[in-house]
Formats: structure tokens, C-alpha cells, sequence
């Protein structure tokens, strides 16, 4: 398939029609993202106008994670985060007001959306990684804590190695200038290192360590949920029919045009990405899981409660 300027240009017009036709009178959302893979649904929902069907406006800004993120939603600067279990499970088991509400990225056979890329020819791997360092977007999220369990598993020792906190599109430039000697990508900028002659896939943590979890997912506060449940209830509507209009589409030029729009990526390096299946509801067998590796690896002192963690929207009810 040919992937050019007019992919972009489809992404762009469809963004700019959508903000074009926006009523007064819709609903505001305030919605904390990452310019990943993973929130390509939710942007293709405002670009098609399915928020807009449910009288709703996203607002959306990009922060580095769910670490920075949930800090901003308890504060009042978001209404719904978008991050990793382990920041949203880490922050519930410390007594903060977190609920899931829907469902992000799930990990599953031939769905791998992140790697660990080093320097050609590195050799890096387990116990080679001592003293070396790794990029991850935050410290104590999802990516710092498969990067550790993957050295584990590799037969290294994660505590001898530095994680550094780079967002994700700086890594690539921060691994080419020897800043880091190891890098954790997500799509899309996993594909477009990968790509790159000078660096090489030695790692692939998700799938070695726990190749069914949960790697994301939308949430929001019980205080706000109890507030607005009708405004949560219908983003929820719109992102299934989002999710739903995206996996029947993802190969397609539409869907990739706009993820060109959001990511900010050249046309010609997406048109070689995956675009993975998104999951219809969360796994909470998935989330303990991931509790339990947490506490493993020093993040939880014991394996919280989940069962009022994820609301029943999350689960398709």
C-alpha cells in the first residue's frame, strides 16, 4: 500500500471538520493523553464526530504518562486520564480517589506494541545490562516496571540498572547520542527506531514477562464519576463505537491519517507501523497480575483490592 501526503491531509481535514462543526452546547471533557499508538481510537472518535453524536467535546493535552497525569486529575485539571495500570494501581493503593472506565491496549498474540531497542551490535541483555541505563517515560509506570521485570527475567539484576525518565519522543535521539544504552518504546516511535540501522530490537518485556496484560486504560475519580456518570457513560459510548470504527479500519489510510495528525510523525515512516486490534473491556484478572508484579519489584507493599478499582462500564456491563 502507498502511504502518502493525502493520508496526512485525510487525518488533518477530518480533525479540522469536526472542530469546525462544534456546537455550543456540547459537554466538555477535559482528557489527559499521550501521543501513542494506544489513543489512536479515542482521536479517530473526535475526527468521525462520535463524541460530538454524545453531546461531548474532548479536550485533550499531552503529558508524559499517568504519573504526571493522575496528579492532574486529582487536582482538578483533568476530568479523565489516560495511563498504565501501574501508576492507576499505585495510586488507588495509596488511598487516592481512582476508578477505570474504560479500556485501553491489551496485550495478545502478535500484539506487541512496545520494545526494548539498543545500539547496534550492544550485546545487551540480563546480567550485561549492569550499570547500564534504560529510557522509560516515568519512573514507578508500566514501562519502569516491565523494564524491570524483563532484566529479571533476562537473569539480570533490575536493581543494578539506571532507569532514566525521557519521554517517548525523545528517546530515539537520547539512545543515538549515547545519552542511554537502552531504550523502552511504544508505538509508533518503537517502529520508526526499529527502522533504523543504527539500533536493534533486543527486548520484547510485555510479551516475555506477561503476554496477556492490560497496558492501558482510561480512568477517572469516583467523586467525578458519581458527579457526571451520565458524561462518563456517554464517552464511553463513543469510545466503543470508536474502538469498534478502528478495528474494522486500522489498515486503512483514514485511521493512519490521523494518527499522523496527533503523533506529528512523517506519513511515509507510519505507513510501516502496526496497528494493533484494541480490547472492547479491561481484565481484571490482568490488573492483579500486574498488582502482583508490582509488589515484586518494590512498587506496592501488598496486592490491593481491585474489586471497586474498575467500574462496571470498564467491563462492558
Amino acid at each position: 500500500m502507498r502511504f502518502t501526503r493525502r493520508v496526512w491531509l485525510a487525518g488533518t481535514m477530518a480533525l479540522a471538520m469536526t472542530i469546525g462543526v462544534r456546537a455550543q452546547d456540547l459537554d466538555v471533557l477535559r482528557v489527559s493523553t499521550i501521543p501513542i499508538i494506544d489513543l489512536t481510537p479515542l482521536h479517530v472518535g473526535i475526527a468521525k464526530g462520535f463524541f460530538a453524536d454524545e453531546g461531548l467535546e474532548i479536550d485533550s493535552k499531552v503529558t508524559p504518562g499517568s504519573a504526571a497525569g493522575i496528579p492532574g486529575m486529582i487536582g482538578g485539571a483533568f476530568d479523565i486520564v489516560y495511563g498504565a495500570p501501574a501508576s492507576s494501581i499505585q495510586a488507588y493503593a495509596q488511598g487516592l480517589d481512582i476508578r477505570v472506565i474504560a479500556p485501553g491496549v491489551k496485550i495478545a498474540p502478535g500484539v506487541e506494541p512496545a520494545s526494548i531497542i539498543a545500539r547496534k551490535g550492544s550485546g545487551l541483555s540480563g546480567p550485561a545490562l549492569k550499570g547500564k541505563s534504560i529510557a522509560v517515560n516515568t519512573r514507578n509506570g508500566n514501562v519502569y516496571l516491565y523494564a524491570r521485570a524483563w532484566v529479571e527475567a533476562r537473569g539480570g539484576d533490575p536493581d543494578t540498572v539506571t532507569y532514566r525518565e525521557i519521554p517517548f519522543p525523545q528517546m530515539q535521539d537520547a539512545l543515538a547520542q549515547g545519552s542511554v544504552d537502552a531504550a523502552f518504546l511504544v508505538e509508533p516511535f518503537k517502529s520508526v527506531a526499529a527502522a533504523d540501522p543504527k539500533f536493534e530490537i533486543i527486548g520484547d518485556p510485555f510479551g516475555e514477562v506477561q503476554p496477556t496484560a492490560d497496558a492501558g486504560h482510561y480512568m477517572t475519580t469516583s467523586a467525578f464519576l458519581a458527579d457526571h456518570r451520565d458524561l462518563v457513560e456517554r464517552f464511553n459510548r463513543a469510545l466503543a463505537r470508536s474502538v469498534a470504527y478502528y478495528n474494522d479500519n486500522r489498515g486503512g489510510d483514514e485511521v493512519r491519517g490521523v494518527v499522523a495528525s496527533f503523533t506529528r510523525l512523517p506519513t511515509d515512516i507510519l505507513a510501516g507501523i502496526q496497528l494493533y486490534p484494541m480490547p472492547t473491556k479491561v481484565d481484571p484478572e490482568q490488573l492483579r497480575l500486574t498488582a502482583e508484579l508490582m509488589q515484586r519489584h518494590g512498587m506496592l507493599d501488598a496486592v490491593p483490592d481491585l474489586t471497586e478499582f474498575v467500574d462496571r462500564l470498564a467491563l462492558g456491563e
